[in-house]
């Protein structure tokens, strides 16, 4: 049931995040294009961020829903040398590929909105990235008006069920302070839901 859902959420989603993609479309291109290394893309679903990426970059998709990795391959550019790996953030497979310290960025976006334990993601992360490597953050995030969170949080665990695990109502931008990272750059912005989008680098 679950392989026949995953085939179903990757067939439809670039359709469904059509027109949300389109506000999203300069402020991806802003965040990755400037990126070199090695990079690790976390949750690179249909790989929306590909066509950033800097010919040069060493890429590792990471993703758990293999259809989603089989449509992403079909928009990789021929010139972009990608590794894909089907496996969640805390599978211990994913040693084999990413050591720790060994990453000059790791790419989150809209990601930490649906992994089971954001926390703990937020450690890998820390874990894999150089001491002087980046964390590029895309998340939509908790509703500052208090009406408007309390609404939020009433009908996210329904929203939670039929869209991969995907919570509205998620403080990622505290998560990541209280992970250790700070913020080189960010900005707050508000494209129906409210978004985090920024640069991050490890405290001390």
């Amino acid at each position: 049931m679950a392989g026949f859902y995953n085939k179903l959420f990757a067939h439809y989603y670039d359709s469904f995040m059509r027109s949300t993609e389109r506000g999203l479309y300069k402020k991806r291109k802003s965040l990755i294009e400037p990126l070199d290394g090695r990079i690790l893309e976390v949750g690179s679903g249909t790989g929306i961020n590909y066509q950033f990426y800097s010919p040069e970059a060493k890429l590792f998709a990471l993703d758990p829903n293999k259809s989603m990795l089989r449509r992403a391959e079909q928009k990789a550019p021929e010139n972009l040398s990608i590794t894909y790996l089907h496996h969640r953030i805390c599978d211990d497979d994913v040693e084999r590929h990413i050591k720790k310290e060994s990453l000059d960025a790791v790419v989150s976006t809209l990601v930490l909105c649906s992994v089971p334990d954001p926390e703990k993601a937020i450690e890998r992360f820390k874990y894999w990235l150089k001491p002087d490597g980046k964390l590029i953050i895309l998340e939509h995030i908790h509703a500052e008006n208090k009406l408007n969170k309390k609404l939020q949080n009433l009908i996210n665990p329904l929203w939670s069920s039929f869209s991969d695990g995907c919570n509205l109502n998620r403080n990622t931008d505290q998560l990541l302070l209280d992970g250790g990272f700070k913020p080189l750059e960010s900005e707050y912005f508000v494209q129906s839901l409210r978004w985090v989008m920024g640069v991050y680098r490890l405290n001390g």
